[in-house]
């Protein structure tokens, strides 16, 4: 089917206008992000998605410079002047281009896992250390393809306590097979024609309301290859990936497929629904039956030789009122095994964009079931946290009331804070029969940990010939029976400061 769509779309491909070229896609850690979403929200652009990210750098040009006749306060003008400048330069110089890139620095973090959240405050995650990070980067476009690349060095790679001994990605993942703390993080290569994407490679996506991590797809720095597809409009389109995940421990093969449809019947009202299926096993084979994206609802099935979890989704973005934005997931897994279904996870917020100029104030709540996705065969073990899907989560219930707010174009100031209760309950663990598994009363099992972090975010950024990039989130959680063992209370300093300084991106430009 695939190799069918990329002939059809090479053969449509002189048909496109000059005005749709393609474009690369602005990285999801871009600092314009939170100002979009604000703008979003607020309905002064309607169109980039609230719940797909992340945008093409082409997009949010023409959305961005669109806001002429918008209501935008004189730091919202800097804002978006600055951003055009800033996705001007490539876009416009040239038919086809290529632009080059590198950032060096390093960030202060008071423990390594990257939720602050889930506090390790004991043992060698625990330990406040300095991370290393070094990024070389390449992004371009031509009238029909557009790629990007970006080749990281970073001490997380060696310090994620998610993963064995810390180690994130495995020997096989790639050419740098001798150093763990180095590779691609991004890179990809997409045809890109008016209703039709399909491209090949590694790319951060979230799927999701802005300001929460989407259940079933998550910005991650973990990425994967995959190919990936994309047909529809703004208003209606089909998107979707299939992967082989090689970061599992287990010397198995395993599968990834995932597609979301999203509908937009007005610039009010956004809805999603997506499906997501893990499989595999000894020697298996990649099922086309569970990666047709035509048949949305062929994951939901149990016909399917190989044991396999299966995901479904439901996202809505909602404007209610000027103003005002309320947004809503739902998740639910089972695998195909006895005693596995339904593991549960939702969330509701609102989004408030017009209590003051250039301020965004959110409030969320999210009850967790089960995010880890596991069958009963001991061989299999399928975790999606551990291949760079998903919200690792579980058996939780949390809280959030943040904001983002720009006293200045380069300055943004993220106040918060998060309350969080954790059970003891590990659904990750191998599923028993069905009757042998216990009646849950409640959601939390066992002695719960609970957290109240406050905390000041912010990011200050300042574009020249060497840009810089300061980016913080510090806090204090509260922690009340640490680690699930009643009476263990503590309170600690949690969170990290990075500084990063980047080239002029320098390149050349066809005309």
């Amino acid at each position: 089917m695939f190799p069918a769509l990329v002939a059809l779309a090479l053969l449509l491909a002189p048909s496109v206008a000059p005005a749709q070229q393609a474009s690369p896609y602005l990285p999801l850690d871009h600092w314009a992000y939170p100002v979009l979403e604000s703008w979003v929200a607020r309905g002064d652009i309607a169109d980039l998605s609230p719940l797909t990210r992340p945008y093409r750098v082409g997009d949010v040009l023409l959305a961005v410079e669109r806001l002429v006749e918008a209501d935008l306060s004189p730091v919202e003008v800097g804002l978006r002047d600055r951003l055009i400048a800033e996705l001007d330069r490539p876009a416009r110089a040239a038919d086809a281009y290529v632009e080059f890139g590198l950032e060096a620095g390093g960030r202060f973090v008071t423990q390594t896992h990257p939720d602050p959240l889930q506090a390790v405050l004991d043992g060698q995650f625990g330990v406040a250390r300095v991370l290393e990070r070094f990024d070389a980067t390449a992004s371009g476009s031509s009238p029909y393809l557009a790629g990007g690349v970006r080749l990281r060095r970073d001490g997380i790679y060696r310090n994620d306590p998610r993963f064995p001994d810390g180690q994130v990605t495995s020997r096989r993942d790639g050419l740098f097979t001798d150093d763990l703390s180095v590779r691609l993080e991004e890179a990809y290569v997409e045809l890109q024609l008016p209703y039709v994407r399909i491209g090949l490679g590694r790319l951060d996506r979230q799927w999701g309301p802005a300001g929460s991590d989407g259940f079933l797809r998550s910005a991650n720095p973990y990425s994967l290859d995959e190919l990936s597809y994309r047909f529809g409009t703004e208003r209606v389109f089909l998107i979707g990936s299939i992967a082989g995940p090689s970061d599992f421990g287990a010397d198995t093969a395993r599968y990834v497929s995932m597609h979301r449809l999203e509908v937009r019947p007005s610039d009010r009202l956004v809805l999603a629904v997506s499906e997501s299926v893990v499989y595999g096993g000894p020697g298996g084979r990649f099922q086309f039956a569970l990666a047709n994206p035509v048949g949305i609802w062929q994951i939901a099935l149990d016909e399917a030789d190989a044991p396999h979890n299966k995901l479904g989704e439901l996202d809505v973005w909602w404007r209610a009122a000027r103003g005002i934005a309320l947004t809503g997931s739902l998740l639910a897994d089972a695998t195909n095994r006895e005693g596995s279904c339904c593991q549960m996870g939702g969330t509701v917020g609102v989004e408030l964009s017009r209590l003051a100029p250039g301020i965004l104030v959110r409030g969320q709540v999210s009850v967790i079931q089960s995010l880890a996705y596991r069958t009963s065969l001991p061989w299999e073990e399928y975790s999606l946290d551990r291949v760079g899907f998903g919200w690792d989560k579980s058996d939780l219930v949390l809280a959030t009331l943040a904001a983002d707010w720009f006293p200045s174009p380069l300055l943004r100031i993220s106040p918060r804070l998060d309350l969080q209760v954790r059970g003891e309950g590990d659904f990750r663990q191998l599923r028993p029969p069905a009757e042998d598994l216990p009646d849950l009363p409640r959601l939390h099992l066992g002695t719960t940990e609970t957290t109240l972090r406050p905390a000041v975010g912010g990011r200050w950024t300042r574009n020249g010939g060497v840009s810089v990039d300061v980016e913080w989130d510090a806090g204090v959680s509260l922690i009340s029976d640490y680690g699930n063992v009643e009476g263990d209370d503590r309170t600690e300093l949690t969170g990290s400061v990075s500084v990063r300084l980047a080239t002029q991106r320098w390149g050349v430009h066809l005309r």
